[in-house]
């Protein structure tokens, strides 16, 4: 972390120096604040627009919607991790941390994910080391399966796209690839572990 604070501050110094040596010194400090002000200004934005899906979100979850969700995923999530009772915290945050990535609302699952791995290492039989429940969990999570790639959506709408929604296909598509690559990584390692 201290390596990229100092390359960013060698970039940021070397910038300034071009700059004065050009002339540009004035012009590349409005068009710095320029900058600052964008950014504030979107970050505001977006905002507002995880504030309404985290709350739609929590609507979603108190009407039973999640909970449908949870259902339609425990088949697959039962093979995926074996190991945990149906009953487990773990698996009911597994599953509702997974029902908020399908739904787009990756923001809003982060501390459901925290708190799925909290409850993996809870039953870990090593504990301090990773179980394969949570490398086949964090295999589903960093895919990024998204139905509704909200927040994307949101940051394209932003930026002025005319079709911000036109990158659900792709995104799904993509997803759903890496994912399962993912998945049948780890499952080829965990059956041949020696590299045989």
């Amino acid at each position: 972390m201290f390596a990229i604070n100092k390359i960013w501050f060698a970039l940021f110094f070397l910038g300034f120096l071009v700059a004065g040596a050009t002339g540009r010194v004035e012009e590349t400090t409005l068009a710095l604040i320029a900058a600052m002000e964008e950014s504030v200004n979107f970050t505001l934005e977006l905002i507002g627009f995880l504030a309404f899906w985290s709350g739609l979100l929590k609507i979603a979850e108190a009407a039973g919607i999640t909970q449908k969700v949870a259902r339609v995923l425990h088949p697959l999530l039962r093979h995926l991790f074996p190991r945990l009772p149906s009953d487990s915290p773990a698996m009911g945050a597994i599953t509702l941390s997974l029902a908020a990535n399908l739904l787009g609302l990756s923001h809003a699952a982060t501390p459901l994910g925290i708190k799925a791995m909290h409850e993996l290492e809870k039953v870990n039989p090593t504990p301090g080391e990773v179980s394969d429940e949570m490398a086949v969990y964090l295999a589903l999570i960093l895919g990024g399966v998204s139905f509704v790639p909200s927040t994307i959506i949101a940051v394209r709408s932003r930026a002025g796209s005319v079709q911000p929604s036109v990158v659900i296909l792709p995104i799904l598509l993509v997803s759903l690839i890496g994912t399962t690559v993912a998945l049948l990584t780890h499952f080829i390692i965990k059956k041949n572990p020696k590299g045989e």
